[in-house]
């Protein structure tokens, strides 16, 4: 499956960038994400490994950075394999963030999910950008009352 999300955030890219890199806040806003840990960093390559809010167990994966443009990322779980590339686009409103998602479906279901669930899969990417919007935006509104 490939899909592809978009999103305004009210907030200037490094922001937008420095806030969705920070891993270990991300429990904060992901709704999918329960705890996300740095195992390691080598260059501009982050090892994590997730423990997902949902059923499909434990996920490692490796993301690359590149400041202040793009992340990109692959990760994989029992049920899935994910490949994204996150786009931070310096928009008059602030920053546009575009996530493009390939998700493999593993496993003897895999079928059934592909006819079912595309468009949930994009709801759910819709939902995490919208979260993750809310969050930064809080963030730099009580920065800015400091």
């Amino acid at each position: 499956m490939h899909f592809e999300v978009s999103r305004i955030v009210r907030v200037p890219r490094e922001k937008a960038y420095f806030s969705y890199t920070d891993f270990e806040a991300m429990a904060r806003w992901s709704k999918d994400k329960h705890d996300v840990r740095v195992s390691r960093r080598v260059g501009n390559a982050v090892y994590l490994e997730r423990t997902p809010r949902t059923a499909g167990g434990q996920g490692a994966g490796e993301v690359r950075l590149f400041s202040p443009d793009r992340v990109e990322s692959q990760g994989e779980t029992r049920l899935t394999r994910t490949k994204s590339v996150v786009r931070f686009e310096e928009v008059p409103e602030g920053t546009r963030i575009t996530a493009s998602l390939d998700v493999e479906l593993k496993g003897r279901w895999s079928w059934f999910f592909k006819t079912q669930g595309k468009a949930e899969a994009e709801s759910s990417a819709m939902d995490e950008l919208t979260s993750f919007a809310s969050y930064v935006e809080a963030l730099s509104d009580s920065n800015s009352l400091a």
